[in-house]
This record gives structure tokens, C-alpha cells and sequence, in this order.
């Protein structure tokens, strides 16, 4: 039931969010502008396909070997770099996560933050959800960040962010916005600079 729920409540905000932001002329020209222009990305296109396909291939791993994976674990990519987050109710179940999305072709590094609780609760869910939001909206607003860039998850009040920045700025700006939105707890950075990269 609650999973059900879960994606429900998922839908429900994915529209709030489209709503919120095409009340507003500033935002909705900023984000079709960024949605328009994925070639500014800081991936190339071919690791931007690489990308979505290891994130696709590891979530059908879960859904085909675990249930409690796949509807708890939340997979973001960046480079191939993975990053796990969600809650499990077990340590087991947190290794057996990791142990799948190793076993994905293309896949460098798996970074594993998914918290153990057995206290889901949808109330914490939402919340998380507005603030993933509210990041998102702040990242698109600011013009010297690229929210293409970006991956964000929130479980339990810290927020994840897993991508590349152009510059050193860029990130510093990035890191900022998420830790100024009303109830963050922390932030966790998984950003690599471009220019140290290369």
C-alpha cells in the first residue's frame, strides 16, 4: 500500500512542481530554455546515453530480484558513477543493492547511501520530496548554474547531489542554494569540476 502511495505521491508532485513553476514567466522561460539545450550538459551526449542506460539497467535488476530494492532504492548516474540512496530496513538488503548495481556493464564507482530504518513513513517522504523540489527550482533559477548538470535526492532531510560542474564556482553556488532551502539538514556533495577532469 505504501509503495503504491509512494508513486502516487510522486505523481502528484511531479505536476505541483509544472504548475507551480508555469505560474511564473521567469521560471517556466528559464527551465524550457534548459530543458531545450541538453547539449549544454557538461556530460557529452554519449555519456548523458550511458548514463540513462546504466540508471535503466540496474533499476530492472532490482525490480527483477528484489521488490524492496527496487521500490526503496532510488539510482541516480553521472559519468558512470552511481549513486544509491533511499531507505532499506537492513543492512542485508543495503549490500545486496550495491552487489546488483556492481554487476551493471559501464558502471566505475557505486556510491552506496542508502540509510537503514524500518520507520518509512509518507509524512518524511513528502517532505523530502518538496525539498528535492525547491533545490531543483533554485538550481534552474540561477543563472550561473547549469541544473542539467545536477542529480538531487533527498532522504530524510539530507540532500544528495551527484553531477559535473563547468567550474569551481559553479559548485560552490550549487552547494549553497541546496543548504539555504528551508529544512535541509545536510548537504552531500558528489560533484566533480570539470576542469578537473580533463
Amino acid at each position: 500500500m505504501f509503495k503504491n502511495f509512494k508513486i502516487l505521491i510522486n505523481s502528484i508532485f511531479i505536476l505541483l512542481f509544472f504548475l507551480v513553476f508555469t505560474n511564473c514567466a521567469k521560471v517556466a522561460t528559464g527551465a524550457a530554455v534548459k530543458v531545450a539545450t541538453v547539449s549544454q550538459e557538461e556530460r557529452s551526449i554519449g555519456e548523458f546515453v550511458d548514463d540513462a542506460i546504466i540508471k535503466a539497467v540496474t533499476k530492472n535488476l532490482y525490480f527483477d530480484q528484489s521488490e524492496k530494492i527496487f521500490f526503496n532504492v532510488d539510482v541516480e548516474v553521472s559519468q558512470g558513477r552511481v549513486l544509491l540512496t533511499g531507505t532499506v530496513e537492513n543492512i542485508d538488503l543495503k549490500i545486496e543493492a550495491a552487489r546488483i548495481a556492481w554487476g551493471v556493464e559501464g558502471i566505475k564507482t557505486v556510491i552506496n547511501e542508502i540509510q537503514i530504518s524500518n520507520s518509512d513513513n509518507i509524512l518524511n517522504f513528502a517532505d523530502d520530496l518538496v525539498i528535492s523540489t525547491k533545490v531543483l527550482g533554485k538550481l534552474i533559477l540561477n543563472d550561473e548554474v547549469n541544473s542539467l548538470n545536477y542529480n538531487i535526492e533527498t532522504v530524510n532531510q539530507v540532500v544528495y547531489i551527484i553531477g559535473i560542474s563547468g567550474n569551481e564556482k559553479e559548485r560552490d553556488i550549487t552547494l549553497q542554494l541546496a543548504s539555504e532551502v528551508y529544512g535541509v539538514k545536510e548537504v552531500v556533495d558528489y560533484i566533480k569540476v570539470k576542469s578537473n577532469n580533463d
